[in-house]
C-alpha cells in the first residue's frame, strides 16, 4: 500500500512544470520551514509573555523530534525511494535513511504544539506540515510511510512537549524571558 500510494502521488510528477516546480519549492528544506520559523519569531516578539511560552515548549518539541529521529536512524535504514525504485526524482539525492522524515518530525512537532495551545495560528502550520509532507512524496525523496512516521513522531514529542516537559520547566521559562526581555530579546 505505500509503494501504491507513493506511485499514485509520484506518478503525477513531470506532467506540470508549474506544479513540478510548486511541489519543489514546497519540497525544500528552506521556504516551509522559514515560514514555519518565521511565525515562532512572530509570536516570540508579539510581546505577549504566553505566546513566548508557547515558543519555548514548541521548540523543546522541535529539538526532542530531531532527537528521536536521530535516534531511530542509529538503530533503522530505509532507502530513499529512488535509490531501488524507478521514480520521477525532481530534488536532491539525500543520503540519511528515509525512515523516519525528518522534515515531517520537525514541522509536525513545532504545528502541533502551536496549534494545541493557539489553534488559529496552528492551523496554518498543520496546512504546511501538509503541504510539506505530500510534496516530499511528489519530488520522489520519501514514502508515504516516512512522513506518516515523522508526523507522529513529531505530533507525540509536541504532546509530551505541551503536557509533560512544558509545565515542568515553566519556571526555567520564565526567567528566561525575563532575562531575555532584560537584554531586549523578548
Amino acid at each position: 500500500m505505500d509503494y501504491a500510494l507513493f506511485r499514485l502521488i509520484n506518478g503525477l510528477a513531470g506532467r506540470s512544470p508549474p506544479a513540478d516546480e510548486l511541489m519543489r519549492l514546497l519540497a525544500t528544506d528552506y521556504m516551509v520551514p522559514t515560514t514555519a520559523m518565521s511565525l515562532l519569531v512572530w509570536l516570540w516578539f508579539s510581546g505577549e509573555r504566553g505566546r513566548q511560552h508557547h515558543v519555548l515548549m514548541a521548540l523543546v518539541a522541535f529539538v526532542a523530534a530531531n532527537m528521536v529521529v536521530k535516534a531511530m536512524n542509529l538503530v533503522y535504514f530505509r532507502p530513499r525511494p529512488f535509490t531501488n525504485d524507478d521514480v520521477t526524482l525532481l530534488f536532491y539525492h539525500p543520503s540519511d535513511s528515509s525512515f523516519p522524515a525528518n522534515s515531517a518530525a520537525a514541522l509536525w512537532s513545532l504545528a502541533w504544539a502551536i496549534w494545541r495551545l493557539d489553534p488559529k495560528l496552528g492551523r496554518w502550520l498543520v496546512v504546511l506540515a501538509l503541504l510539506m509532507g505530500i510534496s516530499r512524496i511528489y519530488v520522489g525523496v520519501h514514502y508515504p510511510l516516512d512522513i506518516v512516521g515523522g508526523a507522529l513522531i513529531g505530533i507525540g514529542c509536541a504532546r509530551w512537549s505541551v503536557s509533560r516537559a512544558g509545565p515542568r520547566l515553566e519556571m526555567v521559562f520564565d526567567r528566561l524571558i525575563s532575562t531575555l526581555r532584560r537584554l531586549a530579546i523578548a
